[in-house]
């Protein structure tokens, strides 16, 4: 299986002014298409089915980049970030 790295960024919000963070990873080709600005230190490395389903270089909105399905194999303590 193919990987692909992925970004959190964000684009300037006209409606209201700001800039938001997308509900979407993109890689840095599609959120440079877009007008978006990746955030650095951000990428994580998916498989490559889980892009571009909807668009081009995109995760589906609200996409899980840490799935917790299946047996429980760790305990994570205190806060992630």
């Amino acid at each position: 299986m193919s990987r692909v790295t992925v970004y959190r960024w964000t684009k300037y919000d006209i409606s209201n002014d700001e800039r938001k963070v997308s509900r979407r990873y993109g890689t840095r080709e599609a959120v440079a298409r877009v007008g978006g600005e990746v955030i650095e230190n951000s990428g994580i490395e998916i498989d490559q089915s889980a892009v571009g389903a909807e668009i081009d270089g995109m995760t589906a909105r609200n996409f899980d980049a840490n799935p917790r399905t299946g047996f429980q194999s760790q305990v994570l303590t205190g806060m992630r970030s």
